[in-house]
């Protein structure tokens, strides 16, 4: 189990409030569990290993891969409906 040290303050809107309040009831969590962990997410840094097992799972996608002057082109014409 951590141990905290440290107390900060912070003003939420009501609705800020209540969505916490409801995730942390959701999660079974406390309001503050929820807000660490939002701040976990907000603040963490990959590791080379999250970074290389990343782009390996992106890799085994063998998703299809052309000249980027070619791929920029059917991005661009689906975007703008004329792709198809």
């Amino acid at each position: 189990m951590h141990m905290f040290s440290e107390r900060t303050q912070v003003l939420l809107s009501k609705g800020q409030l209540a969505e916490l309040k409801r995730r942390a009831k959701r999660e079974r969590k406390s309001v503050g569990a929820v807000i660490r962990d939002a701040v976990d997410a907000y603040t963490d840094t990959p590791t080379a290993d999250e970074r290389q097992a990343a782009l390996e799972r992106l890799f085994a996608l063998n998703a299809p891969v052309d000249d980027w002057p070619v791929m920029k082109e059917q991005i661009l014409r689906g975007q703008l409906g004329k792709y198809g």
